[in-house]
């Protein structure tokens, strides 16, 4: 306890101390935002956190923010770059980038994996929602920026935001003659990248088109050796795992037929076709040996012996039409979207030639609308938003789940008994099974909030928002096989499901869809005081949920649902500027009670969903300087400090639990949520031309140890009770830009540094399975403008 209240107490002298600078620095003559010079220092960015244009440094909320030419050069081409760029964000997925989880502050799906399951940190594309996690794994291409909103975000963006919003916005027209250009590169482990955009005014300030493209492609990093154990890979042959191959392509149309009407038309498609992670296990048996027997000697920290992986395929496509109407004091807007995704994982993820553990495969299509319509008004110290919201989707999942295939050539071939736990005394078989379900969801919302001055340099906002969501379960069925791969039995079928073996006995009956409703009301509060032109503080409350979710990997006979969770978070920070604007800090304090955590908790090979609470704390602080008009350095460091509540358990039966009611989870900490991230990116200008300058740039990003699931070091007898030990990574980059040519030298992970991004708990199979990050990587690339 006296350690928690040190540190806040130290958190809040760093803010006192750093708001009280710019106030003195003010009243000894210091500049606002922009001085009288003309200098405007670290530059500022226009963001739409609060669905209106201001000035980041004006949001009284955290919101970190990347323009184009920050994304550019840290190379962000997909959302798994954005680790290590934003404090307390980490992007963390067990299938690389086609469908990365976010965590916010120690919010995120956890060791969840259901491709049904929807991200507690919304991610929109151009103000559409993308309910679908394989598509937050696209491309990010020919951006404007990109948005960080952290903390429950239920007010303007909704439910599923109960750790923050990420925003990623696409560049449009700008209705004044044509631009374009052309990047390309090439690197180590074959990578080739290409990105396109060209830009046309067809009506001087009335209509302008835009369009751009994308290629990415890379070898794999992880070494295929199944050759190397008298084994073979149909599906791939001889190609190395986890690798990069992706198409994406967007058309944006833009219209202002009057001065009071702008309407912009996008269209995109997104195409991933990589060779799967298949990821790197250790064998825990205690002569290496796996179920069937079979050991792998000479392993190593980068190869996969699997036999049976092969492409992750990822598509995605849609429409959207935002909408501005200019009507005197108010200001209308509307954003309608479509967005369409399909998912193929085939998955195999014991890493070795023996049958097992596979997914053969996993799959999943999407489909979703939304609309919203909302209203502005400023005037008089006053502002407003108000609207209404209505979202749809679906997803369809059909999985085929292929556990301890070794069994099957045992018993011989139509036997039936999988897993020995139909008929004690027989030879068990396989566990083979083909899973399917439709996940629908309808949402309403309205929601209102007012910004109201209340005195010359003190704002009071308070929002609210009502939703009422359906989430429904439909056309659920489990068919199990036998030895020889033919239906045997449904254990479990609702009405109309079973169209894959009409005949099979069902088990349990014929049993109703289900549906689960849910009102829920969310807001927030927030009280900002400008200490001057160029400082302010803030403090906030805010409350958000995300939509319950039902088990899309069940194969067992009833499968389960967890609740919506609830986030309930405080807030206390900062932004300031200093000295004609060269230098920028910004901070802030949080506090969150966390209630019902969707987590997922594995018995046996059978995943489960389950809910649990905690809370966390911490500060960060984010700093732009520029010391020297050649010199730009930029830092952030974050604390956090999770805990699950006490009282609270998983696993019961488990081997590692002292307690029949399981595993007790009282004082971990949440997966993926670090103690400390830290980062530090220095830039100088080596030389400067008339029209063109060298630039050397270098990020260093710490990491201090995270958990891969809630257990911590209390289930695991293997190596992922140690989870990921803290660790350093390095980039660098050389740069020369001009007017309209540019070329730069990077390198990515400098020090080749090892490490997990990654873990599952398999050891009912005899395994810890470890996704690892990438290794070194470095290139060249060269841009045309025109």
């Amino acid at each position: 306890m006296m350690r928690r209240v040190k540190t806040l107490l130290a958190g809040s002298g760093v803010l006192l101390a750093v708001v009280a600078s710019p106030a003195l620095a003010q009243q000894a003559g210091g500049q606002g935002a922009e001085s009288e010079s003309g200098n405007v220092g670290v530059g500022d960015i226009v963001v739409t956190a609060n669905r209106r244009s201001e000035n980041l440094q004006k949001v009284p909320v955290t919101v970190a923010a990347l323009g184009a030419s920050e994304l550019e050069a840290k190379g962000v081409s997909d959302a798994t770059a954005l680790n290590g760029i934003v404090p307390n964000l980490r992007v963390n997925s067990p299938f690389s980038e086609t469908q990365p989880n976010f965590t916010v502050r120690g919010i995120g799906v956890a060791n969840e994996f259901n491709p049904n399951a929807q991200s507690p940190i919304g991610v929109y594309f151009d103000e559409v929602y993308q309910g679908f996690r394989a598509s937050h794994g696209a491309a990010l291409f020919d951006l404007e920026r990109i948005e960080v909103l952290k903390g429950p975000q239920g007010t303007l963006y909704g439910r599923n935001t109960t750790g923050g919003a990420i925003n990623i916005i696409t560049r449009r027209p700008e209705l004044s003659g044509a631009n374009g250009y052309l990047t390309a590169g090439y690197g180590n482990y074959n990578r080739f990248t290409m990105t396109a955009a060209a830009e046309a005014t067809l009506v001087e300030d009335r209509l302008g088109v835009r369009a751009a493209v994308t290629r990415l492609y890379r070898d794999g990093v992880i070494r295929n050796v199944t050759g190397r154990y008298g084994a073979a890979n149909p599906y791939v042959g001889n190609k190395d795992y986890d690798s990069i191959d992706s198409w994406a392509g967007r058309l944006t149309v833009r219209a202002r037929p009057t001065e009071t009407l702008d309407m912009t038309l996008r269209g995109y498609f997104s195409n991933q076709k990589p060779i799967g992670t298949t990821g790197v296990v250790v064998q825990l048996s205690p002569g290496g040996a796996d179920l069937s027997g079979r050991t792998l000697p000479g392993l190593g920290e980068r190869e996969s012996a699997a036999t049976n992986q092969g492409r992750y395929r990822t598509k995605s496509w849609g429409v959207s039409l935002k909408t501005d109407w200019a009507l005197g004091a108010v200001d209308l807007t509307s954003v309608t979207g479509y967005d369409h995704g399909s998912l193929n994982q085939p998955f195999d993820f014991d890493g070795s030639p023996s049958l097992i553990g596979q997914w053969d495969p996993n799959t999943a299509k999407f489909r979703s609308v939304g609309q919203d319509l909302h209203a502005t008004y400023e005037g008089g110290g006053f502002k407003l938003i108000g609207g209404v919201y209505y979202g749809w989707q679906r997803v369809d999942l059909l999985n085929r789940y292929f556990y301890l295939g070794v069994f099957n050539d045992l018993a011989g071939p139509g036997q039936f008994n999988p897993a020995g736990q139909f008929f004690p005394g027989l030879p068990p078989t396989a566990i083979d099974a083909r899973q399917q379900m439709r996940q629908s969801q309808s949402t309403y919302a309205a929601y209102l909030e007012a910004e109201i001055r209340l005195a010359e340099r003190v704002k009071l906002t308070l929002g609210g928002r009502l939703t009422h969501e359906k989430v429904g379960l439909t056309d659920f069925s489990s068919l199990l096989y036998d030895s020889s791969r033919n239906p045997a039995l449904y254990t479990y079928s609702s009405s109309g499901a079973n169209s894959a073996a009409p005949g099979a006995p069902v088990l349990t009956g014929i049993v109703p869809d289900v549906t689960r409703k849910i009102t829920e009301p969310t807001g927030r509060a927030i009280l900002s005081y400008e200490v001057t032109d160029s400082a302010m503080l803030y403090a906030s409350y805010s409350h958000g949920y995300r939509s319950g979710s039902f088990n899309g990997q069940s194969i067992v006979p009833v499968p389960n649902f967890v609740p919506a969770e609830f986030a309930d978070a405080l807030e206390a920070g900062f932004k300031a500027r200093f000295f004609d604007n060269d230098l920028q800090i910004n901070g802030a304090l949080f506090y969150n009670k966390y209630k019902g955590q969707q987590v997922q908790e594995i018995q046996n090979g059978a995943a489960f969903l389950r809910s649990l609470n905690g809370r966390m704390y911490g500060f960060e602080l984010d700093l732009k300087a520029l010391p020297h008009p050649r010199v730009r350095l930029e830092a952030s460091l974050g604390y956090l400090n999770t805990r699950y509540d006490d009282g609270q358990f998983l696993a019961p039966g488990d081997p590692a639990a002292t307690d029949p009611r399981g595993i007790a989870l009282g004082g971990n900490a949440f997966p993926f949520a670090p103690q400390w991230t830290a980062s530090f990116s220095p830039a100088f200008t080596l030389a400067q031309f008339d029209r063109s300058s060298v630039t050397l740039q270098g990020d260093v990003t710490y990491v201090s140890r995270q958990y891969f699931d809630p257990f911590n070091d209390r289930q695991a007898a293997g190596p992922l009770r140690e989870g990921q030990r803290g660790y350093a990574l390095a980039n660098a980059s050389l740069r020369y830009d001009a007017e309209a040519f540019s070329a730069s030298f990077w390198v990515r992970n400098l020090f080749d540094k090892y490490y997990n991004a990654y873990g599952l708990n398999i050891e009912s199979f005899g395994f810890d399975f470890f996704t690892p990050g990438a290794p070194r990587t470095y290139g060249v690339e060269a841009t045309i403008r025109f």
